[in-house]
């Protein structure tokens, strides 16, 4: 504190000012000196009180031009006029990464919106079938080879597939049950060998499963095949539509949270303050994210595409040129593997930090929101 000046009485009083905000150390109070940094008050009652201290100094000033009053006054009324303002604090690096993650949803959803039409069709077409001889395909006669083309362009085109897809599952799960029969059977540990019977217990049921399935369609009539058809892409559509739903509910939270993270983004300075840790640290994760997401990207991007031709050399000297084949689908493959992790990155950070942000600010928003009313 400085003594003897002629603005002594509104020098204190600025001192007092100075000491308001809780972030000032017990040692610093102990010193008289204060570091810049924690001159800014944490709540909005630190701040009032600190610019009711100033204007009591103002008022109590013989000279208002003296330079150690006028630089600590400006001083400190800057920090005031700070702390009682908003302040943006939302980025657009974030939404943009919030945004692109909803466009991409938005996206899915359309496309499974596309398989749903599809569905319906198909029903519309089960419906339609003509009816035909009614025949029974028995388990012997039944092959395990079946085809996804034109699968529901009539009731025998339907009944061969399905069948065929039946018996092939039934087999897939009996060859498990049997590998895990004859791991329980070598197992040297006891948890092992109980892991392993579960598994065939597991693989045998649902063996059995198909094998029912199979015996009750193939010999059932062509009402009845239509109506397994239809029953079948009804399920179908079921997940279908719940898919779509879920993924719209989905890009509505998005949209939500962007809304609320540009709401609670211009908090008033004091809650910044208050706040500055995690502020920092949200602004370090951003920092580093968004540079390994760009770097994952960029040379994805960068990469090269085609691989060198093959350059074959003979004994006689001579040479022939091949292409790369193979050295081209990995460096695909590494494109696409980098674009995708760089994307993901770049999202899943955004995301993070949006998520983070609201989940901080909303209650002081709210809690504003409450003292204004």
């Amino acid at each position: 504190m400085s003594t003897g000046t002629i603005n002594q009485k509104a020098i204190d009083l600025l001192d007092q000012a100075a000491f308001t905000s809780s972030a000032v150390k017990d040692k610093e109070r102990k010193s008289g000196s204060v570091k810049d940094e924690n001159l800014y008050p944490k709540t909005r009652d630190e701040a009032l009180q600190m610019k009711d201290l100033l204007s009591q100094a103002w008022d109590a000033a013989e000279d208002r031009e003296e330079a150690e009053f006028k630089e600590k006054y400006e001083r400190l009324s800057e920090v005031v006029d700070w702390s009682l303002t908003r302040h943006k604090t939302w980025k657009w690096p974030v939404i943009a990464g919030a945004a692109l993650f909803a466009a991409l949803l938005f996206w899915g959803y359309t496309a499974q919106l596309k398989e749903v039409k599809g569905i319906k069709d198909e029903i519309k077409q089960v419906k339609a079938w003509e009816p035909v001889r009614d025949t029974t395909i028995t388990w012997e006669e039944c092959g395990t080879e079946y085809s996804g083309k034109d699968y529901y362009k009539d009731a025998t085109t339907w009944k061969v597939n399905r069948l065929a897809l039946l018996k092939s599952t039934y087999e897939r799960y009996s060859e498990s049950a049997a590998e895990y029969k004859a791991k329980a059977d070598t197992a040297s540990n006891r948890k092992d060998r109980k892991s392993y019977k579960e598994y065939e217990k597991k693989y045998t049921k649902d063996a059995e499963e198909k094998r029912k399935e199979f015996d009750e369609l193939s010999d059932a009539k062509f009402k009845d095949v239509q109506k397994q058809a239809t029953k079948s892409l009804k399920h179908y559509l079921s997940n279908g539509r719940g898919l779509a739903n879920f993924i719209l509910v989905v890009i509505l939270l998005v949209v939500a949270l962007i809304v609320l993270y540009i709401w609670t983004g211009n908090p008033y300075g004091y809650n910044i303050t208050k706040s500055r840790t995690r502020h920092k640290i949200l602004g370090w994760i951003q920092k580093v994210g968004f540079w390994f997401a760009g770097l994952c990207f960029g040379t994805g991007v960068a990469a090269q595409l085609f691989a060198d031709d093959i350059i074959w050399k003979y004994s006689d000297g001579s040479t022939s040129r091949e292409s790369d084949v193979a050295g081209t689908a990995m460096n695909v493959m590494w494109k696409i593997f980098l674009i995708v992790i760089g994307v993901a990155a770049f999202i899943g950070v955004a995301g993070l930090i949006m998520l983070l942000e609201v989940a901080f600010g909303l209650p002081v928003k709210l809690a504003e929101s409450k003292e204004a009313a």
